[in-house]
């Protein structure tokens, strides 16, 4: 990989050290900068871009231990590599270092080989990151504008069909096949967007006074149709009056479909899916509780994790990106909520989160 345009910012309180890493570093074709304590290199990266950083531990000021967490708050381990430079060889501050933040360490006196390898894997992977993240903004914009322009015209269509003979009761079951499928491509796009914006850090909340039961009362709304095709009684039992919570309604609503449709959808007819709120002294709860199959202990395990797949099929043949949870989980941390999943006692799921009461 070409180190061309790569800038590479060298934080050490020590200049013999500085001068060191930046002789190697530029021998390979890096662009590099230096600072000489924590607070100077946040101030760096805030003021210019750079596309790695390698840390020093030991520095006044602010060390690299508390320079990380900072650094994470605005910059994520993708977006800035830092490489941890550090005459600490115990495994607990090594691991230290990984859990606040560090994508890589080399110890010193410092390789340059190492040290170059090191550089060049960051990199590499943060361009392919790059790469992937940007294929997935470009396929799902250029979906969207076709794809709505599919389900107008099959709306147009189921308009015009008129409601007698068997061509028309066939041509209704085409445009009602065209506007699910074009609908499950939707709601895919969507989970990709979605988790695009959740990893840029793009979510912003919008926050206003928001009942839990209006949002499980739409959730159950939004899911009746398809919960009616498949003969699944859909119920919700709210408690009355509960304590507003400050939050976004419609990602919360969101997460609550989210719950909803999965109960609907691994559930068989007649298995009652059922939405609850109640409310305690710390806060309040939403929980979807279905009456399927369960979950393995390694699917609850990895429920929330991106990607993660059910050991359960869908019973109508339903698909899914396996990025929904992923996001739920990610919005309602946004919320400094809890979100969770256990195995009811006799059958089925429960999936909840909770939120924190009215912090006003």
């Amino acid at each position: 990989m070409s180190a061309r345009n790569n800038r590479i910012l060298v934080v050490d309180d020590s200049p013999v050290m500085r001068a060191s890493l930046e002789r190697d570093l530029r021998a390979r074709g890096y662009e590099v900068a230096h600072a000489s304590n924590g607070r100077e290199a946040i101030e760096k990266v805030q003021a210019e871009p750079f596309d790695l950083m390698c840390l020093d531990v030991e520095m006044p000021l602010l060390d690299g231990f508390e320079t990380l967490p900072l650094l994470r708050k605005t910059h994520s381990m993708m977006a800035l590599p830092v490489i941890m430079v550090t005459s600490l060889d115990r495994a607990e501050d090594i691991v230290k270092a990984l859990r606040r933040g560090a994508n890589d360490y080399v110890t010193k006196p410092v390789d340059p080989d190492v040290l170059a390898a090191r550089v060049e894997t960051q990199l590499r992977l943060r361009l392919l990151t790059q790469m992937k993240d940007e294929f997935l903004r470009i396929a799902s914009h250029d979906l969207k504008n076709p794809l709505a322009g599919i389900i107008g015209y099959a709306d147009l269509l189921e308009n015009m069909i008129l409601p007698t003979g068997s061509m028309a009761a066939r041509a209704g079951q085409v445009v009602t096949g065209i506007l699910d499928t074009a609908g499950r491509m939707q709601r895919i796009i969507a989970d990709f967007l979605d988790f695009q914006a959740v990893q840029d850090g793009q979510v912003k909340l919008t926050l206003s006074p928001v009942d839990l039961n209006d949002v499980a009362r739409q959730a159950v709304d939004a899911l009746h149709a398809q919960a009616v095709r498949k003969g699944i009684p859909l119920t919700s039992e709210l408690q009355a009056s509960l304590p507003v919570v400050q939050a976004d309604a419609a990602r919360l609503s969101q997460v609550a479909e989210n719950f909803v449709g999965n109960a609907v959808k691994f559930s068989q007819a007649g298995q009652p899916v059922v939405v609850r709120t109640l409310a305690d002294a710390g806060g309040v709860t939403l929980a979807v509780c279905d009456t399927g199959p369960g979950l393995t202990e390694e699917d609850l395990r990895k429920m929330f994790v991106k990607y993660a797949r059910a050991s359960n099929q869908p019973t109508g043949g339903e698909q899914s990106t396996g990025l929904g949870l992923a996001i739920c989980k990610e919005m309602i941390a946004l919320h400094h909520g809890q979100i969770g999943v256990r195995n009811n006692e006799k059958q089925g799921a429960t999936f909840w989160f909770r939120l924190p009461g009215d912090r006003h």
